[in-house]
């Protein structure tokens, strides 16, 4: 009786020795594919970061020409307004300032 017994728990320990390694097996491979969906990820975030960096950098150069532009008609409004002025002295002056007839 005690060796059917013992005989029962071997086949017993086999197939709980078999389902563990099914799982062992099971759990390789999706560490595996987890591992080669993370390179992938990491490969198209590292892509992302070199395209954003390239539109950074193309964004900064548009951004300081446009700086440059708004700065020349700055300074071309304001010479303009001083040229005016000027002008308009040099008028009043000539054509006898505050002298009332």
């Amino acid at each position: 009786m005690e060796a059917a017994d013992l005989r029962s728990r071997m086949v017993s320990q086999e197939h709980k020795t078999a389902a563990l390694d099914q799982r062992m097996t099971t759990l390789e491979q999706w560490r595996a594919q987890s591992d080669i969906a993370d390179a992938r990820k990491e490969e198209q975030f590292k892509s992302l970061l070199e395209k954003v960096g390239i539109m950074d950098t193309s964004m900064n150069k548009k951004m300081d020409d446009l700086a440059g532009s708004i700065k020349w008609v700055g300074k071309l409004v304001i010479g303009s307004a001083a040229g005016a002025i000027i002008a308009g002295v040099v008028t009043f002056t000539l054509k006898g300032g505050f002298h009332i007839p």
